[in-house]
């Protein structure tokens, strides 16, 4: 087979859910497939070695390209190396509507469409414009949940058997550290030398950030000396966040850490006492899986996919309910007992999720596919 992967989110994303699968997904497409022949479209010419291998080519898309001229780029690549099998990990958002091979995307969950508040407008606009009609051409979805599975089948009335499931898995740098290695990082390069509640997802108001704050907020007496610290770019909802905590007075409590090296992620999920995930919606939930991986006990909302890929490993919260969130946190923190269960169950459970498994599903799904058309 000629397989021809879009892995430039690989690149733009990087750190993000979209890019963690995309690196994931060429990283052991290299490791794992020797047999077929791999094209990868690829943004500049950084990284190169990174995609490259005897039967992996590299392409390079120029980046200020607009959609018109992409779509016939993209096009031509495909004709001029025969492609047979084309995959998009970025929820199909780039793939050419002129079809000349087979097609397949991951479609990762669709927040813009049960959650279009909490998207941003240019985003909002791009997703629901060209998901129906990219779902119309392909000839079969790889999302990353059961639950995800579900929700794109009923939205959009779609066959169930042309969609795959691919659960993701945390990246190999999310381990236990040495706990003086930690504190050493963490005093370093952020200037952290207190004990803290972890939260890792980003700023958007699916989130659920301001239940958060406002739950922290309600035991901080309770909890006196235990801070809550928030990595991630600051994006368009961060002042809301940040107007919520000078308003309650919790600025010395309170640390936003703008911006964090994927490398540096796994000491600050090291060095939290409790990791605390209350969002909305997922399509699959990464960071709770990375924070299981490093031994940190976990609490997560009781929606979406979240039950399905945590199972018993972590304590369920009513997201809605910043008093339910506030009531577990305390729980918690205040048992060592259920601590040290809460990461050893983690631990097993994210033990059980891997790239490996995820990448050699993904090659069978091409075969299959590539089997139908034959």
């Amino acid at each position: 087979m000629k397989i021809g992967i879009d892995g430039r989110a690989a690149k733009w994303y990087r750190g993000s859910g979209i890019g963690t699968y995309t690196y994931q997904l060429l990283n052991y497409i290299k490791k794992l497939d020797k047999q077929n022949e791999y094209l990868i479209i690829w943004p500049d010419k950084s990284e190169i070695e990174f995609v490259s291998a005897e039967n992996i080519n590299i392409n390079l898309l120029p980046q200020q390209l607009d959609k018109f001229w992409e779509e016939i780029m993209i096009k031509e690549i495909i004709i001029q190396n025969d492609i047979e099998i084309y995959h998009v990990p970025q929820n199909g958002i780039g793939i050419p509507f002129s079809k000349k091979c087979s097609y397949i995307i991951t479609l990762h969950d669709i927040i813009p469409f049960r959650l279009p508040e909490t998207v941003g407008p240019g985003y909002l606009k791009i997703f629901r414009e060209n998901v129906p009609k990219i779902l119309k051409i392909v000839d079969s979805v790889i999302t990353v949940s059961e639950f995800s599975k579900k929700d794109i089948c009923e939205y959009f009335d779609y066959d169930p058997s042309k969609v795959f499931v691919t659960h993701l898995a945390p990246e190999d740098i999310y381990k236990p550290l040495s706990k003086q290695e930690v504190e050493n990082m963490l005093k370093q390069r952020f200037n952290i030398d207190f004990p803290y509640i972890l939260y890792v997802g980003g700023f958007s108001p699916r989130k659920n950030l301001i239940r958060l704050i406002k739950a922290y907020n309600m035991i901080r007496d309770q909890i006196d000396g235990i801070h809550l610290v928030i990595p991630g770019k600051f994006s368009r909802s961060f002042e809301e966040v940040k107007g919520l905590v000078a308003e309650l007075g919790l600025c010395e409590r309170v640390h936003f850490v703008s911006y964090v090296e994927v490398e540096l992620m796994p000491y600050l999920y090291n060095g939290a006492i409790l990791f605390v995930y209350p969002s909305l919606y997922e399509g699959f939930g990464l960071p709770p899986l990375e924070a299981m991986a490093c031994k940190i006990p976990t609490i997560a909302s009781n929606t979406t996919s979240l039950p399905e890929v945590l199972k018993d490993a972590a304590i369920f919260v009513n997201p809605y309910f910043e008093e339910d969130i506030a009531e577990k946190i305390l729980l918690v923190l205040e048992s060592e007992k259920l601590r040290k269960e809460l990461s050893e169950k983690g631990y097993s459970l994210a033990k059980k999720y891997s790239w490996e498994k995820t990448i050699s599903s993904t090659i069978a799904i091409y075969q299959q596919i590539f089997a139908l058309k034959s």
